[in-house]
């Protein structure tokens, strides 16, 4: 079986439009799903990518919906933290 699947919609955080692109991908009984942000002029920002797990790929493959299939790959979007630059003289 093959499946493809990408939802696109914009989220507010902190006043700026940020737009998510997330993707369901199931080829040859293996299976994918991404999440990429993308800036206001449309430059992609972030990606994670993770592997389904088989639960989750017999739900998809019922035509089921998987609450938070999605949450485990945007929380590492949301935890990264910018490190300070030395300041050279």
């Amino acid at each position: 079986m093959s499946y493809h699947s990408e939802q696109v919609h914009s989220v507010f955080e902190n006043g700026r439009g940020i737009t998510r692109r997330n993707v369901v991908d199931i080829r040859n009984g293996k299976g994918t799903k991404a999440v990429e942000e993308f800036n206001a002029e449309g430059k992609k920002i972030h990606s994670k990518e993770k592997a389904l797990t088989k639960a989750e790929m017999d739900c998809i493959h019922r035509k089921k919906f998987v609450p938070g299939l999605f949450k485990d790959c945007i929380k590492p979007l949301r935890s990264r933290r910018k490190t300070m630059r030395r300041k050279t003289k």
